[in-house]
C-alpha cells in the first residue's frame, strides 16, 4: 500500500538519508513514504546511534528485531480464540474441510479462510533438496509412463505405454511405444535404446517392478536373473531405488510428464483436425519419432543452456561403453514346483523333469528356441520349447519305472513312447495305429520292443525305410532289421518275403466256376479237393487252421534254408 514501508531496502536508505541529514519533509518528498513511518524509524536510529556517521550502518537482521518490537497489532481474526486447538488438528493432520466441519457451529470463516489462516500461522516445512551433479556417461534412468488407448492395425482398440530411457547428463532419451510391460518388452527395451545410443552407460537407475527387482531387499540380492543377465552381457550396474522414491530417479520421471503434456495434446489435436476420431498406434510412433528428432531433441535445458543433442554429442557420446559384439539373445527365468505327474507348466504348456523332483522347485530358462531346467544350479531337462497351448514335451527317460508300462496301454501312450524315439518311429506306429476297425496296439507295441535289441538309432532308421517305401507294419519294420536293411541305400534291390493270401473257410474255389473242370471231377476228387486231409489237423474239422499251419511250417523251412545259405 502507498506510504508504507514494504521492504528491508526502503527501510535503510530511510537511515541511510537520516544519517546524511535529510529531513523527515525530504525523505516523505523523495520516498513517498508516511511522515510517522520516518519519525518511528528516526526515534530508533537516535535511540540506538544509528545516525552516528562514524559508527558502521546497522545489520539486516537489528533493525528487523527492533522495528518487529515495535509493530502494534491492531486487527483481530476469529480463529484466534481457537488457535491452539488448531494446532493439535494440524499436527493431527485433519484438512481444512473437517477443521470447517467442526467449527461451522462456532465459527462463521468459510474454508478458504481457515486455509489463510493455517499456512500463515502453520506453515509447512519445506525440505531441502541436493542439486546432483551428473557425469557423463555414468547413469541412465528409466520408467513407463501410460498413454491411452489406440487402435491397432486391426482396428483393435489397446492400451499403450511409453518406455523411457533417459541419459541423466545429456538429458538425451531414448523413447517407444509399447504394448505392454512385460519382462521381455523392458529387456529389449534396453536393448534398442543401447543400439540408438551406439554406447552403454555405466549405472542404471531403475524402480522396483518387478521385471528388474524379485524383491526389494538391503542387499540388493533379488534382483530379476534375466535382467542379471542383460546387465552382465552389457557391462552396466543395476541400482534400484528405494522403495516408494520416485524422486531418486526424478530426470525420467520428469520426463514422462514432458512427453505427456507437450506431445500428446499436440498429436491428438492433429489427429483430429485431419477427423481421425481414434489414432492408430502406428500413427503415434510415427509422430513420436518426428516429436522426438524436431522438439524434444532440440530444446534448450533450463539451468544448462543448451540442448539435449548438443551435450550428447559434445560430451556424453564419446564417453559411453562400447556395444558388445554380439547382441544378447532374450532369455526369462521363472520358478516352477514339479507336480505329481513329475513335469511342469510353463505358459500354458508342459514339460516333463525326472521323477525324483516331485515336490521341489525348479528354475526354468526360457528362450526363443529352449526350454532348460536347473535344480540347484545344475541342469537336469533340456525340451524344445512347445509351439502351441497344452503341448506336452516329454522325455521317457523322465519317467518312473513302471510308467512305460502305463503308456503303452494307450493308443496316446505308444504315441509318445514313439515320439521319443524319433520322427519317422512316430510315423509308423501312428500309420499303424490308424487303422478303422482293428485294434492295432499289440504290434505297435513289439515295434518299439524292437529298439531294446536292435538299439534306438537302428529301429528309427528302419522306421525311415519303411516310411519311404510307405510299408507301415511291424513286419516289415522287423525284417529291415534282421536283414539289416536299413544300413542299405534307398536306391538299392528289395526283396521282400511275400506271403500268400489264404482264402476264408467258406469261401468257394475259383475252380468250381469252371464248368470244363467240374465235368471231369469224380465226387471222391472233389471231396478230396473240398476237404483236404492236412498234415497239422484233419478234414472237415479245422480245415483253415490246418492249411495256415502247413504254410507256416513250410515257410520256416524255407527260411531257415536261406539262412543257412546265406552264412
Amino acid at each position: 500500500m502507498k506510504g508504507k514501508v514494504k521492504s528491508m531496502t526502503e527501510i535503510r536508505n530511510i537511515i541511510h538519508r537520516l544519517r546524511m541529514g535529510q529531513t523527515n519533509r525530504q525523505i516523505h518528498r523523495d520516498l513517498r513514504v508516511h511522515r510517522s513511518t520516518i519519525r518511528e524509524l528516526n526515534r530508533l536510529a537516535v535511540i540506538h546511534q544509528w545516525l552516528n556517521t562514524e559508527l558502521p550502518m546497522p545489520s539486516d537482521e537489528e533493525i528487523a528485531k527492533l522495528w518487529n518490537l515495535k509493530k502494534i497489532k491492531t486487527q483481530f481474526h476469529p480463529l484466534d480464540v481457537y488457535k491452539e486447538q488448531l494446532a493439535v488438528w494440524n499436527e493431527e493432520g485433519l484438512t481444512s474441510i473437517v477443521i470447517h466441519q467442526l467449527l461451522k457451529d462456532k465459527c462463521s470463516c468459510d474454508v478458504q479462510a481457515i486455509r489463510r489462516y493455517r499456512n500463515k500461522h502453520f506453515p509447512k516445512a519445506v525440505e531441502p533438496v541436493m542439486v546432483r551433479s551428473t557425469v557423463p556417461g555414468n547413469d541412465m534412468e528409466l520408467d513407463f509412463g501410460e498413454l491411452g488407448r489406440f487402435l491397432d492395425n486391426d482396428q483393435a482398440e489397446k492400451r499403450v505405454w511409453l518406455f523411457s530411457l533417459r541419459l541423466r547428463h545429456s538429458r538425451k532419451v531414448y523413447r517407444e511405444i509399447v504394448l505392454d510391460q512385460t519382462l521381455h518388452t523392458f529387456l529389449m527395451g534396453h536393448v534398442h535404446a543401447f543400439e540408438y545410443f551406439n554406447g552403454v552407460p555405466k549405472n542404471c537407475v531403475v524402480d522396483n517392478l518387478k521385471a528388474a527387482v524379485i524383491r526389494s531387499t538391503i542387499d540388493n540380492d533379488m534382483i530379476n536373473r534375466s535382467y542379471q543377465e542383460l546387465a552382465e552381457h552389457y557391462g552396466f550396474l543395476i541400482s534400484p531405488c528405494l522403495p516408494r522414491t520416485p524422486q531418486h530417479k526424478g530426470g525420467v520421471e520428469g520426463d514422462v510428464k514432458y512427453t505427456k503434456r507437450n506431445f500428446l495434446p499436440y498429436f491428438l489435436a492433429k489427429q483430429k483436425e485431419i477427423g481421425a476420431a481414434a489414432p492408430k498406434i502406428c500413427d503415434l510412433r510415427e509422430a513420436m519419432e518426428k516429436w522426438d528428432r524436431d522438439v524434444a531433441d532440440i530444446h534448450i535445458v533450463h539451468g544448462v543452456g543448451r540442448s539435449p543433442i548438443e551435450l550428447f554429442t559434445s560430451e556424453e557420446k564419446q564417453a559411453l561403453q562400447p556395444l558388445p559384439k554380439e547382441r544378447w539373445e532374450p532369455t526369462s527365468w521363472i520358478q516352477c514346483s514339479v507336480r505329481r505327474e513329475w513335469r511342469i507348466m510353463v505358459n500354458s504348456a508342459y514339460y516333463s523333469v525326472p521323477f525324483q523332483l516331485i515336490g521341489e522347485t525348479v528354475e526354468v530358462c526360457i528362450t526363443y528356441s529352449l526350454v532348460r531346467i536347473f535344480h540347484k544350479h545344475k541342469e537336469i531337462a533340456l525340451h524344445e520349447k512347445a509351439t502351441k497351448k497344452w503341448e506336452y514335451k516329454r522325455n521317457a527317460q523322465h519317467a518312473p519305472p513302471f510308467q512305460e508300462a502305463v503308456l503303452q496301454c494307450s493308443r496316446d501312450g505308444l504315441l509318445a513312447l514313439a515320439s521319443d524315439i524319433g520322427a519317422f518311429t512316430h510315423q509308423v506306429a501312428h500309420n499303424i495305429l490308424s487303422h478303422p476297425s482293428v485294434d492295432k496296439l499289440k504290434p505297435v507295441r513289439y515295434m518299439l520292443k524292437l529298439a531294446e535289441k536292435y538299439s534306438r538309432e537302428r529301429l528309427e532308421i528302419a522306421c525311415k525305410r519303411a516310411s519311404n517305401f510307405k510299408i507301415y507294419s511291424y513286419a516289415s519294420v522287423k525284417n529291415i532289421l534282421e536283414n539289416n536293411l536299413e544300413s542299405q541305400s534307398l536306391e538299392a534291390p528289395i526283396t521282400a518275403k511275400i506271403i500268400p493270401l489264404l482264402r476264408p473257410r467258406f469261401a468257394r474255389d475259383p475252380a468250381d466256376y469252371k464248368s470244363s473242370y467240374s465235368a471231369k471231377e469224380t465226387f471222391e476228387e472233389r471231396l478230396e479237393r473240398q476237404h483236404p486231409i492236412s498234415k497239422h489237423g484233419n478234414g472237415m474239422m479245422g480245415v483253415f487252421e490246418g492249411l495256415l499251419a502247413d504254410q507256416i511250417m513250410e515257410e520256416e523251412r524255407q527260411f531257415q534254408r536261406q539262412k543257412s545259405d546265406q552264412t
